[in-house]
């Protein structure tokens, strides 16, 4: 866990994992725990996308997918 603070003075804490690790049963708890919003990104993307991410890995590729990914955590600071 990683905790990140915004230049509008939010805190952002980040779980980073390997995939099946639990990050989003863990997060959600903690968010519960620290009364803070929770964001999973994994479901940013499909949303954004409408597809899975294995599907978005088969049809654009990894490289892609981490792209993606990327420019889906950079928008956070603006939710």
């Amino acid at each position: 866990m990683k905790k990140f603070t915004t230049i509008d003075g939010k805190t952002n804490l980040v779980l980073v994992g390997m995939p099946g690790a639990g990050k989003s049963t863990i997060g959600v708890l903690l968010a519960k725990k620290l009364a803070m919003d929770f964001v999973d990104t994994d479901l940013l993307i499909q949303v954004q996308y409408g597809d899975a991410l294995q599907e978005i890995m088969n049809t654009k590729g990894y490289l892609e997918l981490r792209k993606i990914e990327e420019s889906v955590i950079c928008d956070i600071n603006y939710l």
